[in-house]
């Protein structure tokens, strides 16, 4: 089969891809990896095919704009700047799925593909699966929305699920509509989600069941599958011999960091670090990411790096202090690190109340981040009892077959389109 994986946004949306790339290519499928162009290196890297999706998100969250939003650490503030620019470049933006998807059979997309993957897909009569690895949206009755677990009640858990559909479509409506009528396609009058929905595509989530069980109500399209885990082969310019030589020279340090998360308030983070590094004894490896840091301190304790290669790093670590994003909790848990998650927004703050409700660590909105609250959270999530959950939680992620269950759902589910098993 010749498939297309599209994704779009930061980082933590590409990453996973690869390993469900991967995991395909090793059954015989030719695969393409559609995202934007700033995350070419890093797909190619595995050598995956890679088709650029315009747009670079990490130039927009550093543009000034991007820094001042980000400086605000208002949420709502966030979401309306990224889907401005989503507005803004979306001519270009279209073509460069549409010529994508020319390339390929079959399509795999994130949630934030969705309004225009499946258009293309339904005008060009090609299949969809749909992949998430967030909290789920499908509704069920056994627990609510994260974003809405105020209470817990079979009629209240439902109903949040509904508002969250209202609200995305009252904000994608007219954009769908306008793509759609480009195509020559009907206007939707109904929420796109639930018109999706009605053609009962493939949805995986892959997160692990040990943290969010798979609900008795979901019909059968919606799998929970297990974590995506990208193989330990090496990638170019990550080995450092600097940063093994300092790990040599101490104690097991506090991973630190936030990806391709913004972090627009970089004062505040420095002069948090510069609290811990006095007033503890703790060594801490600060990644910097997407974001831009001055001022960082010069401290034998701190070591800075913009990325480092989890898979080889973070078993040689005690903590992991991140903002909450699936993929990362997912090496940190698989590692056996009690987290600190703090959270920025979308799904990090319910990955977050996830992490404290199973006492696997402690969660801190980034608005109410300061020194005392983390150096405490430090404390309380190296206890036995926080370290002793989160080794069996590590052993049952260790133990899941994510990758081989999504590969598999996912063939079963092309296959069902093609008249005669045979080569393909």
């Amino acid at each position: 089969m010749n498939i297309g994986i599209f994704t779009y946004g930061t980082r933590g949306d590409v990453q996973p891809y690869i390993a469900l790339a991967l995991g395909l290519m090793e059954k015989g499928h030719q695969v393409t990896i559609a995202a934007p162009e700033n995350f070419k290196e890093l797909v190619e890297g595995f050598d995956v095919a890679f088709h650029p999706l315009y747009g670079n998100a990490e130039a927009e969250m550093n543009s000034p704009l991007g820094q001042s939003i980000l400086r605000s650490e208002n949420t709502i503030k966030l979401m309306k700047y990224f889907f401005k620019v989503l507005h803004d470049i979306r001519v270009p933006l279209r073509k460069s799925y549409i010529e994508g998807i020319n390339k390929i059979d079959f399509i795999i997309a994130n949630a934030a593909t969705i309004p225009i993957t499946s258009a293309i897909a339904e005008k060009q009569n090609k299949k969809i699966a749909f992949t998430y690895f967030m909290p789920p949206i499908v509704p069920t009755t056994e627990f609510p929305l994260g974003d809405f677990d105020f209470l817990n009640f079979p009629l209240y858990n439902k109903l949040t699920y509904k508002l969250a559909h209202l609200f995305f479509w009252k904000f994608l409506k007219s954009e769908v509509n306008e793509f759609r009528q480009e195509l020559g396609l009907p206007v939707l009058k109904e929420n796109l989600l639930a018109y999706v929905g009605k053609q009962m595509p493939l949805d995986l989530y892959c997160l692990s069941p040990s943290l969010i069980p798979q609900p008795k109500d979901w019909d059968d399209n919606h799998k929970i599958t297990g974590f995506l885990t990208v193989p330990n082969q090496p990638i170019k310019n990550h080995e450092n011999m600097e940063l093994n030589t300092w790990l040599a020279e101490g104690g097991k340090p506090i991973y630190m960091g936030f990806g391709s998360n913004g972090v627009g308030n970089t004062e505040k983070f420095v002069a948090i670090l510069n609290d811990v590094l006095t007033k503890t004894d703790e060594r801490i490896l600060f990644c910097t990411g997407w974001a831009v840091f001055d001022n960082l301190p010069a401290h034998k304790n701190l070591f800075v790096a913009k990325y480092v290669n989890h898979g080889a790093i973070l078993p040689k670590c005690k903590v992991g202090i991140f903002h909450g994003g699936a993929g990362t909790l997912a090496a940190m848990l698989r590692n056996n690190l009690p987290v600190i998650i703090i959270s920025f927004y979308t799904d990090q703050p319910t990955w977050g109340k996830i992490v404290e409700r199973r006492n696997l660590g402690a969660h801190i909105p980034v608005k109410k981040l300061n020194a005392h609250r983390l150096i405490s959270a430090i404390t309380k999530v190296q206890t036995n009892e926080v370290r002793n959950n989160v080794a069996i939680i590590g052993q049952q992620l260790r133990s899941e077959n994510g990758l081989e269950n999504a590969v598999n759902e996912l063939e079963r589910f092309f296959m069902q389109s093609i008249p005669e098993k045979g080569n393909f």
